[in-house]
């Protein structure tokens, strides 16, 4: 979407996700995002109420986006295997979009006392697990998916795979891509889950 103009609030939302990933919540102020965009504190409240209000969209835009992909690949794809590749796909775009953000979010407020986001993530969490798993056993009624894993376990290990994945970026400090090679893990997880 190259020339495209990116809205104020948008550039928040961004900044902030970066923020959150590369230097955690701590850092995630008023004050940093708005020397990263170069505006005034204050400039970023006249778009959001608060900053909870930025954490709240960088979940929900993650969410509805992660929920919905699974939704359009349950109607598009022709089997299993190609709907497990549109919905991983999906995600791994949704991941790169919010720059890893929410699965760091995840494991903070996993740990937290704010049950505001927690219970959010957990309900999305539980949604998108009973969403995949499904998928599985359709597989598996199709004798694409291997009968002896199981779905729901199988479905909370990709969940899984996308915070290693993201905990690897952040350990490694590294810049760029979160999935560098998505035909390759896609490739690694069929091995595990598919039929030879």
């Amino acid at each position: 979407m190259k020339g495209e103009k990116i809205s104020t609030r948008d550039k928040i939302i961004q900044v902030g996700a970066e923020i959150i990933v590369k230097e955690g919540l701590r850092k995630f102020t008023a004050k940093n995002i708005a020397s990263k965009l170069n505006i005034t504190d204050a400039a970023i409240f006249k778009h959001f109420n608060s900053m909870d209000e930025i954490i709240m969209e960088i979940i929900d835009r993650y969410v509805s986006k992660c929920i919905k992909s699974v939704d359009v690949a349950i109607e598009k794809g022709r089997n299993t295997k190609e709907t497990l590749e549109l919905v991983m796909r999906a995600h791994f775009e949704v991941l790169e979009e919010t720059r890893g953000a929410v699965p760091i979010l995840c494991f903070e407020f996993s740990r937290s006392e704010n049950k505001k986001f927690f219970d959010i993530l957990h309900e999305f969490v539980k949604n998108y697990k009973c969403k995949l798993s499904e998928v599985l056993k359709k597989g598996q009624e199709e004798g694409l998916v291997r009968e002896d894993i199981d779905p729901e376990d199988t479905a909370m290990l990709f969940v899984g795979l996308i915070q290693a994945k993201v905990f690897a970026y952040v350990m490694d400090n590294r810049t760029g891509p979160i999935i560098q090679n998505p035909d390759q893990l896609i490739s690694q997880l069929f091995y595990g889950i598919l039929k030879h």
